[in-house]
């Protein structure tokens, strides 16, 4: 079932994420500005909101210049003005994602239980991909840029694994949200370094034009591949505000490095959820495992808790997924595990607990090499056979610290984790992988799919998260919501929504969206979300076409390109300047030059792919319309040009 089959081929190395960070909005609420006209505003460059930047009253070249060196501000709790640069660490970053030539490579192959392979075996054809590489290219996207959690998205535009002088998987993949993400990861680092984050995608057989050569994926009920994938251990080149001012100063980005283990693994037909791993979800309890004496971590006082896990049961077959589940020791050149003490899985059921086995996380490399899949045979512990016999039995895991992990009453997951709606649009369809589609739920207990009749009503609540600084408190949305019942949203408001879901008598989520934010965090880990972004469209345009009723309008004399700037360009031009590196958005006479370009990269049919314009993602329909009408309108006034006399190598773009 899902992650759980075989073989899975384990994958370990580095990826580059180079996110443009000017709309990031980190410092909203908690710094100030400490004098002049804008005295004791938050800083935030961004209305996420509207999509449109915030320049406090200067001009684009002003603020263009502001952005990029350091600023005094007010600290949150008093002191002294500390020095921050608005644009963040990475103001030129393009929104790319990548693994680039020997960066990634298969460690380890596992054929079934118990059956790990490090090195080639020829009577084992899967092993031949041991050392093999993996390359992927793709983008990034925040679906709420402020603040970045949860829903971080990822695309890969092809993926790439090799073996030997063969491609043995190509293709495309789904789009991946990042979920259960953890600040927890490392108890010797802070902030987004001591944090990680899970991702899962598909790659569907039907898309990768005949290089879906994977030895061990022969069975014709095969469709497709998983890609799971956790990233963690965040390492920015430069940090310091001098040398980020010298980099801005030369327009140069400064892409991050992350570490990042890997499984692919069979996707068969029958999968329901593609975007997660399906069996039964073991999450922490509130803080108990001390990183004392390290202090330079996430922790709440020095405490931290573990990651999610899943489990799958098959017969006597006990599976375990702890990818993201067990904290790191940062301590360069090294990143092995923290030990907190031995830890074991246990059952408990028919009024006996059972020990499956203990679990060896300390063993940063043998964990990485099975991808921390776990896999424990219980044919011979009639103890455990026993509390299995038990329906309702459930799973932990204990150490010193106590229960560090406890299965939850019901599991809830979707296949739509981060969405967009327009304003004043459908409110029970959502753009997701590339087309619009209703936003369900499912529910697992113990392990199953709970039908309708069967599963306990579910309370669908949410948060309005932004501006960052002010969000809103928690909604509730719809109480006796059943799997399968699409979900309703009010859309005549834009921002950005949180939803999540209590299932019967669970408790209802904290009361405000810092509560659910902010540390302890394991609610932010642990706890269902879907994420929404309802797209503005606070302006009607119809002024500017001159037929307003068409599906593709074209400009009239009233959009001039002053309009077109200020209503959808400028947000790009000041927030994005990865953008200008491939022409000029404040010039007319740039963007003229590709007004066909423009309109072929904003066609939403190719929103999936790297080359959509913009790699944000955040231009609304009726700016989009815009866009394209003025560029129309461009094309309209070109002369054309004849095939006989155009200059060989030309292009009339």
């Amino acid at each position: 079932m899902s992650l759980f089959d075989f073989p899975r081929i384990n994958i370990a190395g580095t990826v580059t994420l180079n996110p443009g960070t000017a709309n990031n909005d980190d410092y909203a609420g908690s710094v100030t500005f400490p004098s002049g006209p804008d005295a004791g505003q938050t800083l935030a460059l961004i209305d996420s909101k509207v999509v449109r930047p915030r320049t406090y009253g200067m001009s684009d070249a002003e603020f263009i210049a502001w952005v990029q060196t350091a600023q005094p501000f007010n600290p949150p709790v008093g002191g002294e003005p500390q020095q921050i640069i608005p644009a963040e660490w990475n103001y030129y970053g393009d929104m790319s994602s990548n693994v680039g030539d020997g960066m990634a490579s298969v460690i380890g192959v596992v054929t079934g239980p118990g059956q790990l392979y490090t090195t080639p075996d020829p009577n084992v054809p899967a092993t031949a991909l041991i050392g093999s590489p993996l390359t992927y290219y793709g983008g990034i996207t925040d679906v709420n840029s402020e603040g970045s959690p949860p829903a971080t998205q990822f695309f890969i535009e092809q993926l790439t694994l090799m073996n030997g002088a063969a491609i043995a998987l190509q293709g495309p993949a789904s789009k991946g949200a990042c979920q259960w993400i953890n600040f927890y990861r490392n108890v010797n680092n802070t902030a987004d370094a001591g944090a990680g984050g899970y991702m899962y995608h598909v790659i569907l057989k039907s898309q990768c034009g005949g290089n879906f050569n994977v030895p061990g994926f022969e069975d014709p009920a095969i469709t497709g591949a998983i890609f799971r994938y956790y990233l963690y251990n965040i390492i920015q080149p430069i940090t310091d505000n001098a040398g980020l001012e010298n980099l801005y100063a030369n327009k140069q980005q400064n892409a991050a490095t992350l570490q990042f283990v890997a499984t692919i693994a069979p996707l068969y037909g029958d999968e329901v959820i593609t975007t997660g791993p399906i069996g039964r979800l073991l999450v922490a309890p509130p803080p108990t495992i001390s990183t004392a004496p390290l202090t330079n971590n996430n922790g709440n006082n020095g405490m931290i808790a573990l990651a999610p896990a899943v489990l799958y049961q098959n017969g006597n077959q006990i599976s375990v997924e702890f990818v993201g589940t067990f904290p790191d020791n940062y301590q360069p050149p090294s990143n092995d595990k923290y030990d907190f003490g031995p830890v074991a899985l246990w059952v408990d059921g028919a009024g006996t607990s059972a020990q499956i086995g203990p679990v060896d996380y300390t063993d940063t490399a043998g964990g990485n090499q099975c991808g921390w899949l776990f896999d424990f045979d219980i044919s011979n512990n009639a103890a455990a056979q026993a509390a299995l016999g038990d329906p309702a039995a459930t799973f932990r895991l204990a150490g010193d610290n106590g229960n560090v992990l406890n299965e939850t009453d019901y599991f809830v997951v979707s296949n739509q984790q981060a969405m967009y709606a327009e304003q004043n649009g459908a409110g029970d369809s959502f753009f997701n992988q590339g087309a619009d589609e209703p936003a369900t739920v499912s529910v697992l207990q113990y392990g199953n799919f709970l039908p309708v009749g069967t599963c306990p009503p579910i309370t669908v609540w949410s948060y309005s998260t932004v501006p960052l600084q002010t969000p809103g408190a928690v909604v509730q949305v719809a109480t006796n919501f059943n799997p399968g019942d699409p979900l309703t949203v009010d859309t005549s408001l834009p921002g950005n929504f949180t939803f999540t879901f209590t299932v019967g008598n669970q408790p209802p989520p904290p009361p405000t969206y810092a509560g659910f934010l902010n540390p302890p965090f394991t609610t932010l880990t642990n706890a269902p979300q879907v994420c929404l972004r309802v797209l503005p469209n606070d302006e009607d345009f119809s002024q500017y076409y001159v037929d307003p009723s068409s599906p593709e309008p074209v400009g009239n004399d009233s959009l001039t390109f002053d309009v077109v700037f200020d209503k959808v360009l400028r947000t790009y031009y000041l927030l994005y300047p990865a953008m200008n590196a491939i022409f000029d958005l404040s010039s007319e006479t740039a963007v003229g030059a590709r007004a066909q370009g423009v309109i072929a990269r904003t066609d939403p049919s190719i929103w999936m792919s790297v080359n959509y314009m913009p790699r944000t993602r955040d231009m609304s329909a009726s700016r989009r319309t815009l866009l394209q009408a003025w560029c129309r309108k461009v094309l309209a006034k070109r002369p054309a040009i004849s095939p006989a006399t155009t200059r060989a190598g030309s292009s009339s773009r």
